[in-house]
């Protein structure tokens, strides 16, 4: 198999436009007016409700995500610090369509959260804000739904976040990779990704960064899509139908 440069093929974004931290609607230069007018048309150009519901499981298109963030509660102050995410259509991953960015908090990353990610305060000092970081991974996302591991986490932040820089809410469908494994299967224990992967042999490069978690997630997507074409679903609707 032909070695693959993991960092060097991302999507990342351009540090140049990088603008001052501060409230969402003061101090903004122009390339914050355009991150702005961006985010806030989002909600005018789709419908969550028909995004991809009765598209043919392997032709789905999804963007994988995987966020690092200061703690676990955006509504009391934690906040993104990198987002990772690969593209998918069906089971395949698309290395060559992917996303990585540190984000500038705004505040101190917790000593514990430096250990665990290997990001620190100087390395997010430059890094693009929240505003900007938004703009250019919902631009790369598209209309695409959006796929997680435990959603949840990556679901708050993103509502947070969207609503703190354009006042917006969320109109893209977030999925879970637990959706599929708990319909096809009994997963080990709360589903860690930990567990999944290695039950499935799926290496994670370098656990809690948000691009290699991304691609083992996508990856055990792309697994559990498969068998469950193999049992006989052929959309999301019916995958949803055989859930209720």
């Amino acid at each position: 198999m032909a070695k693959w440069d993991l960092f060097g093929r991302l999507w990342h974004i351009n540090r140049d436009t990088a603008g001052i931290q501060g409230e969402w609607n003061i101090g903004q230069n122009d390339g914050d007016k355009q991150h702005l007018a961006y985010l806030r048309s989002l909600g005018k150009q789709r419908q969550q409700a028909d995004s991809g519901a009765d598209i043919p499981l392997d032709n789905l298109e999804v963007v994988v995500v995987d966020l690092e963030t200061t703690g676990f509660y955006p509504d009391h102050g934690d906040a993104i610090i990198s987002i990772g995410a690969v593209a998918m259509k069906g089971d395949r991953l698309l290395l060559g369509d992917s996303f990585y960015t540190m984000v500038n908090p705004g505040r101190r990353i917790p000593p514990h959260v430096c250990s665990l990610t290997g990001i620190s305060d100087e390395m997010v000092e430059d890094a693009p804000d929240l505003l900007q970081a938004m703009s250019r991974f919902f631009q790369f996302v598209g209309d695409r739904p959006l796929v997680a591991h435990h959603s949840r986490h990556e679901r708050e932040f993103f509502r947070a976040g969207l609503w703190k820089t354009s006042r917006r809410p969320l109109t893209h469908r977030m999925l879970d990779t637990m959706l599929l494994i708990r319909l096809l299967s009994k997963p080990i224990g709360n589903g860690s990704l930990d567990a999944l992967c290695a039950q499935h042999d799926i290496p994670i490069s370098r656990r809690h960064h948000a691009y290699c978690d991304a691609v083992a997630a996508g990856t055990l997507w792309g697994k559990y899509l498969l068998k469950a074409q193999e049992a006989g679903y052929t959309n999301l609707r019916q995958v949803y139908e055989a859930l209720r």
